[in-house]
């Protein structure tokens, strides 16, 4: 196997082997207590159990749409993100505060960095139109180093507080937008910063856009905020295009549109109507099909065998353009369901029924307890008797 940070890396190597050229980069810049990889979960962590860990899925991802001469790079901007834990902080929250940004993440990156470390907010974060969520970075020249509970216990500060801080700081950079030179239209944010996602949470900047009808939101990853109007068909058209490309590039946030409402970002689909819905609904499914997928990931290696994590299934119906989400409650399991519009109940030996969520939650809600995770799970053990079943007007595939 290779060794090192290579010259000529392969087209897509193997998580292996990406694993350790990343190991091999980090002993190089210096570290020197062991690096531990867990092929399951695809991350590297320190010996010690206060050390630093590294999730390499958007690294890899990044690395592997990059191009050949600029991999490297990629893998050398890794490496550096190694060492941001060890960074020591200012003791004082005044010495720190002028360097605080907000950062705009999937609400499911906070949910699953809990999940990985088994701490209770461990990036303390506040939601933003349901599927995003605002969090914390110490602003460094080559990294941005993510800010915990602990820290804000340290310093004596709030969360509320130090993300007052932190919005005030994004207000003093540099704000860019292309947009139309006259009337309503799309606008594409265009600081360059990494932090063009952030803004969304800059509410007085938003509202200075000119959009038709009500503002409407998608930031598709780190360095990309679309703003248009929900009455703009073409300002429609032009952020689908714009979210389904950058969508496609490394570290992907939502394809989940949002809309002002009053002061909070609420999530937001045309109406089925519309002509636009079911690429507006596409673009949802996709993210939260990313997301469940993930978490379901992570359960699947902390729950055991004896607990089934099901998935989040989507079917589309070509000719009209539909889509129609579903999973699998199997008899006899204990199981965790992701929020579907179906459930397919499955005994052996039958085929399986296919039931509507809202009737089975009005027969069997009893039997469905909600988790506190997001994606949104349920946990369900009572498969439903024969009658309940009929009660819920279940229909064989």
């Amino acid at each position: 196997m290779t060794k090192g940070l290579p010259n000529k890396p392969a087209e897509r190597p193997t998580h292996d082997e990406f694993a350790e050229w990343m190991t091999d980069g980090i002993r190089k810049a210096g570290a020197t207590a062991d690096i531990v990889y867990d092929r399951e979960r695809f991350c590297l962590s320190q010996g010690d159990k206060d050390g630093p860990m590294l999730f390499l899925a958007n690294a890899y991802d990044e690395y592997c749409s990059a191009p050949e001469p600029m991999r490297p790079q990629v893998l050398q901007k890794y490496v550096r993100s190694w060492f941001v834990g060890t960074i020591k902080l200012p003791e004082s929250f005044d010495d720190l505060h002028p360097d605080l940004l907000p950062v705009v993440r999937a609400r499911s990156y906070f949910d699953l960095t809990q999940v990985n470390t088994g701490k209770s907010a461990v990036l303390p974060h506040q939601v933003l139109g349901e599927h995003l969520a605002v969090g914390l970075v110490y602003d460094l020249p080559q990294a941005m180093r993510s800010i915990s509970q602990d820290d804000l216990d340290g310093w004596g500060v709030t969360f509320y507080e130090a993300l007052e801080a932190a919005r005030h700081n994004l207000t003093q950079l540099q704000h860019a937008f292309i947009g139309p030179k006259e009337g309503e239209g799309v606008y594409l944010s265009t600081a360059g910063d990494g932090y063009d996602s952030s803004r969304l949470t800059l509410l007085e900047l938003i509202r200075r856009l000119r959009v038709a009808g009500d503002c409407i939101a998608m930031v598709p990853n780190p360095t990309t905020l679309i703003v248009t109007g929900s009455e703009d068909m073409d300002g429609l058209k032009g952020m689908l295009g714009l979210a389904t490309n950058a969508l496609q590039q490394p570290r992907p946030i939502s394809g989940i549109a949002v809309r002002l409402d009053g002061a909070d970002w609420v999530p937001w689909l045309p109406d089925p109507s519309h002509p636009l819905f079911s690429e507006f609904r596409g673009l949802q499914l996709q993210s939260l099909g990313r997301d469940y997928a993930k978490q379901k990931e992570m359960l699947d290696g902390t729950t055991g065998e004896e607990t089934f994590v099901a998935s989040f299934s989507v079917a589309h119906n070509p000719e009209t353009g539909h889509f129609m989400t579903y999973c699998v409650w199997p008899k006899d399991v204990l199981a965790l369901l992701p929020r579907t519009d179906t459930i397919a109940f499955v005994q052996e030996g039958r085929d399986p029924l296919i039931i509507e969520w809202y009737r089975a939650v009005e027969v069997v809600g009893d039997s469905m307890t909600p988790l506190d995770t997001y994606p949104q799970r349920f946990q369900v053990s009572d498969f439903p008797t024969e009658e309940q079943l009929a009660a819920m007007g279940a229909e064989s595939v």
